[in-house]
């Protein structure tokens, strides 16, 4: 299966449209939304994020803004007035004065009709268009293709949450809901930008141009009273306001600020260690104020590392290093709001699952210490056993003399979790909860953490399960598939069965609670569900992944590709050419758009 094609989206951001590239001619419609992948934020700058807050420089930070808000990412620009809060507020606290004088049943009735109507109303209002360009200029249309907005705006983002921006023939930016009406004035916002479910927006008020931040509702999480407020990653933000500078988490607390006056250079970077999807600890970050760092926990703020004026390197999972040129790195690893290991011992220190409280350290002859973070001391101490990490746990491998045979063990820093004895593991690696092991009947099987074979039935061939709990099994070169359970939910005979990208594995699962896998039979390719039963025949030749966000594929048949929605499992009536574009609930393919169901909706220029 070819997964050339698959995007690596950001998932801070609301839009991730797949763009088939493979086409050497690019529209300006692609190079719009192949933007949107290579904006790291709004400064521009990678992985440490340094951001110049000065005061002096409010002109060009705004010239900035409107650079960014009119080209860079056309997906994530949104407007906002303010008032729309205080007054819907203001119209719910009457209604509810006004039921309370009711009888019971008169409320009883009253107020589910009202919940009935609101929860409606709300599902009406969250209504996305679908956005069209035609002549250089932006209209929408609805999922039936009835045209919206005739194409009249200069500039126009994708809908989110039922809104969309548009800036008119006088440059002025406004918003549209779903019914494409004006739903705030042209020009009462200068700018605003989507960052995962958080918008900073600025706009005039009595004292300049200020900024602030908006929830995906369009409701105001902070005052507008920030000179700059710039966006990070894992929902951290930094912020300049008068004389304070500072970092607020992703609910608008200020969770970080220290003062600056005139002399200070007004310079503050942080750089955000990137965590294990899988732990639920806090996240930590270095931060620096001009000349000295800190580390911080991202969720309250609190200093858990002195100030210091060494440099302070980040890696994954919390571990940070100081470098020094004379020897080893200082390697030490917060967790906890505290210091839990620190050491110059090793040439490098990692951590590969949080919740382990196990530290990979290798040395400088590329020797490995597995090192308890609870007690801090050595796990892999005896040289005459054999220590293996892989997924959180270590597999210790010994000999016992009154079985004459080899004994293996899995444990973590605090207990025992299982032995087993006859069987041989083939890499020593567990993998999302399960070892791969050989049989004395030279077949495979697997063990769970436990050291228990989970599979009544053993095979020739086993591959490693995937996080979703699958995993590829064959007997007489026929391919099959089982659960973590040990059953076998899709039958040993076909002659190759292929998983899904785990992300479109997911994207799927999560829409239509559909399992699906990739079977080959005569020689050609179909799509077939967790239950067994083929929902594609095998007619085609290859599929290609070409997002993981939305269930979008393509498929060769006849040396031909066509498209193929797997959320309805139909292969749609498209012309598919090489510059092929996929959103949430739309396609367009060679200036056409089309549904999910493969109606053409909209012909640009017809």
């Amino acid at each position: 299966m070819d997964n050339k094609h698959l995007d690596d989206y950001d998932e801070d951001l609301p839009f991730s449209p797949y763009i088939d590239d493979s086409s050497t001619k690019q529209d300006n419609k692609s190079e719009e939304i192949e933007n949107i992948f290579t904006m790291k934020n709004d400064s521009g700058l990678d992985n440490i994020e340094q951001v110049d807050i000065n005061n002096k420089n409010i002109e060009q930070q705004e010239n900035n803004i409107e650079k960014l808000t009119e080209g860079k990412n056309s997906y994530n620009n949104l407007v906002y007035n303010v008032d729309i809060k205080k007054n819907k507020e203001k119209k719910s606290g009457k209604i509810y004065k006004k039921i309370r004088l009711l009888p019971v049943i008169s409320f009883l009735f009253v107020f589910g009709l009202g919940v009935y109507i609101f929860v409606n109303n709300v599902k009406a209002d969250v209504i996305n268009l679908i956005k069209i360009e035609e002549n250089y200029k932006v209209g929408y249309i609805n999922n039936d293709g009835e045209v919206i907005v005739k194409p009249k705006y200069l500039y126009g983002t994708d809908y989110y949450n039922g809104y969309a921006v548009v800036k008119n023939y006088n440059s002025l930016y406004g918003i549209l809901n779903g019914k494409g009406n004006t739903k705030i004035a042209f020009g009462n916002i200068f700018s605003a930008v989507l960052y995962g479910d958080r918008y900073i927006v600025s706009k005039f008020t009595n004292e300049g141009l200020k900024m602030g931040i908006l929830d995906k509702n369009l409701y105001e999480i902070t005052r507008f009273k920030y000179d700059n407020i710039s966006y990070l990653k894992s929902g951290i933000f930094v912020f300049n306001r008068d004389e304070t500078m500072g970092i607020m988490n992703n609910d608008g607390k200020e969770i970080y600020t220290y003062k600056v006056d005139e002399v200070d250079d007004r310079n503050i970077s942080i750089d955000v260690s990137n965590i294990d999807d899988d732990s639920n600890t806090d996240i930590y970050a270095k931060v620096k104020v001009n000349a000295s760092s800190t580390i911080i926990n991202t969720n309250t703020g609190k200093e858990v590392y002195k100030y210091t004026l060494e440099d302070i390197n980040v890696l994954d999972n919390n571990v940070f290093y100081i470098k020094n040129e004379q020897g080893n790195n200082k390697y030490f690893i917060i967790k906890d709001d505290k210091v839990v290991f620190e050491s110059e011992e090793y040439k490098r220190v990692r951590i590969e699952n949080l919740n382990s409280d196990i530290a990979i350290a290798i040395k400088e002859d590329t020797t490995i210490d597995y090192i308890n973070l609870l007690t801090k001391e050595k796990i892999n101490s005896n040289e005459n056993i054999k220590y293996t990490y892989s997924d959180g746990v270590i597999l210790e491998e010994s000999y016992n003399f009154k079985t004459d045979k080899n004994e293996y063990t899995i444990f973590t820093p605090t207990k025992t979790l299982g032995v087993f004895t006859d069987l041989n593991p083939l890499d020593d690696t567990f993998v999302n909860g399960y070892m791969k092991v050989n049989t004395s009947n030279n077949k495979y099987n697997f063990v769970n953490k436990n050291g228990e074979k989970i599979l009544k039935k053993e095979y020739d061939f086993v591959d490693n399960f995937n996080k979703y709990g699958f995993a590829l099994v064959q007997n007489d070169s026929e391919y099959g598939v089982i659960n973590k359970n040990g059953k076998e939910i899709i039958n040993t005979k076909y002659e190759e069965i292929l998983t899904l990208d785990d992300d479109l594995f997911n994207t799927i699962k999560k829409r239509n609670k559909q399992e699906l896998f990739i079977f080959k039979q005569n020689n050609k390719y179909g799509i077939i569900n967790s239950s067994g039963n083929v929902v594609l025949k095998a007619i085609y030749d290859d599929f290609v992944v070409v997002t993981a966000k939305y269930p979008i594929i393509k498929a060769i048949y006849n040396n031909e590709a066509v498209i193929i929605n797997l959320d309805t499992l139909k292969e749609l009536t498209i012309k598919v050419t090489n510059d092929v574009q996929v959103y949430d609930n739309y396609i367009i393919s060679s200036n056409s758009y089309y549904n999910y169901n493969g109606d053409l909706i909209y012909n640009v220029g017809g």
